[in-house]
């Protein structure tokens, strides 16, 4: 079976509901095997089989010993997940950022930028990717 582990083919695969439902069922319940899931979600073995086949060609899960678990690949993807989800949850204090830094009445030094980011910002893995230079 040929892997697409794009990131857009990742994207489109997650962006299903019920598919990134399974996908974190599957993280959370790793000694769960088909029946429960099919159950537990409450989808047709038909849909439960068409959504498990997505993620196992996206390279996110592998099937181990009759069970499905996340592949390494998979671990990294739902790493970004939370990260991007921190992120939406934050997200008026990243517009704040970004206002304070485009205004036209400011001409922010790099130091006043990182101090306005570690004044609103908790979390140390998004004020490194906000620090880090693009």
């Amino acid at each position: 079976m040929p892997r697409d582990v794009s990131a857009t083919n990742i994207l489109r695969v997650l962006s299903d509901m019920k598919t990134e439902r399974l996908f974190k069922t599957i993280i959370t319940n790793k000694e769960r095997g088909s029946q429960a899931l099919i159950l537990e979600l409450g989808l047709s073995r038909r849909r439960y089989y068409v959504r498990i086949n997505k993620l196992i060609t996206a390279g996110l899960i592998i099937r181990y010993k009759g069970k499905y678990r996340l592949s390494s690949f998979g671990k990294v993807i739902n790493n970004l997940q939370k990260t991007a989800e921190k992120a939406s949850s934050i997200c008026w204090k990243l517009e704040t950022i970004d206002s304070i830094k485009t205004s036209n009445h400011s001409e922010l030094a790099d130091i006043d930028y990182m101090k306005i980011i570690n004044i609103l910002l908790d979390d140390n893995e998004i004020k490194d990717i906000l620090s880090a230079k693009q």
